[in-house]
């Protein structure tokens, strides 16, 4: 055992130098691009609020001496004419098959030094699912998935959703069609309004809807309601810890609806600043900065070792194959669809 106990320190030890390796050669090759190239720039994003985190933003224009102006979207009707008046589109998967026609381009692979760094099975996933004629189109940054959260004095501690999502506890779901999905992926149901009968049956009871677009508003009816489990976004998890303190979080064993997030180059542009700053957000100690401050998935392997260890396990990003669990929208019509669902369950 002893023997066993050892051998197995010495290939962590093996392992974690290799990744503080190639976290040090990621950032010489950072370190080797010239400000004279960068400086007193301006690089247009279209993007969701997470990327515009404190760290990546303040990082970025220290290291080049440029800066980065964010349009903060993430509704599928604001990512409709913005070709040529962004550089960077930083967007949901399901939206991809709309932008591939003629908003975003082929990205220039030895121009992304870092996107040999992303998990193998988001090289693949990549390769599979955006990718034309071995073009590149999209590269997935970060994904959000869905958590259950359960105040362990109430309930039995458990990774399975199908025993957290019980009818004899109180249930909170976020106002949003991600909590929905949640419950058709954990109990095998297809999002339709078949699947919403029966997930309304397994409820029981109708659950508490409470806001996440304004999470004040939201911890208000949570504090009424006194909930024993929710179901609400990962981002969500400091939150619920500072306000609440008692909710221990899981990502259900049977999976979880994910946005994944996808980062382009946008048709029209000739900004070169677009490609650091596409290194920037994948290298690894910036990476880390969406899963430590903001509670989002990374798909970049070399920033694990870096990342706390509780967000590390709460994420399962040490079993990369969660990929395969996650509900992912796969078009606008489909998210249009499931959202006008939701609304019938959020309203009956």
């Amino acid at each position: 055992m002893k023997r066993f106990l050892i051998l197995t320190a010495i290939l962590f030890g093996f392992f974690l130098s290799y990744q503080i390796l190639k976290i040090t050669a990621q950032r010489k090759y950072m370190a080797q691009i010239s400000t004279k190239e960068t400086k007193g720039k301006t690089l247009k994003i279209f993007s969701p609020d997470f990327f515009t985190e404190r760290n990546i933003y303040e990082s970025f224009k220290k290291r080049y001496d440029a800066n980065l102006k964010y349009t903060i979207k993430d509704k599928p009707e604001d990512f409709r004419e913005i070709k040529n008046i962004v550089d960077v589109i930083i967007y949901p998967s399901y939206l991809y098959k709309n932008l591939i026609s003629d908003t975003i381009i082929p990205l220039e692979n030895n121009k992304i030094k870092n996107i040999e760094n992303l998990m193998d099975n988001y090289i693949t996933f990549m390769k599979r699912n955006y990718s034309q004629n071995g073009n590149i189109y999209a590269i997935p940054v970060a994904y959000s998935p869905y958590a259950i959260y359960f105040n362990p004095s109430k309930v039995s501690k458990s990774t399975k959703g199908k025993e957290l999502i019980n009818k004899n506890y109180k249930i909170a779901l976020a106002d949003n069609m991600g909590s929905f999905l949640t419950l058709c992926k954990i109990f095998g149901k297809n999002p339709d309004t078949k699947g919403l009968d029966m997930i309304k049956k397994i409820l029981s009871q109708k659950p508490v809807f409470f806001n996440i677009e304004n999470p004040a508003l939201g911890m208000a009816t949570l504090q009424k309601e006194k909930p024993d489990v929710i179901v609400a976004p990962s981002y969500l998890k400091g939150f619920f810890e500072r306000e609440a303190g008692s909710f221990e979080a899981v990502l259900p064993d049977e999976g979880t609806y994910a946005d994944l997030y996808l980062i382009s180059m946008a048709k029209g542009s000739d900004n070169e600043l677009g490609y650091i700053f596409i290194n920037h957000l994948l290298d690894p100690l910036i990476h880390k900065n969406l899963t430590d401050i903001m509670g989002l998935g990374i798909t970049n392997k070399t920033s694990l070792a870096s990342i706390s260890a509780v967000n590390y396990n709460f994420l399962k990003m040490n079993f990369p194959e969660y990929l395969n669990k996650f509900y992912l929208l796969s078009s606008e019509e489909e998210y249009n669809k499931t959202e006008q669902i939701f609304k019938s369950f959020k309203n009956d």
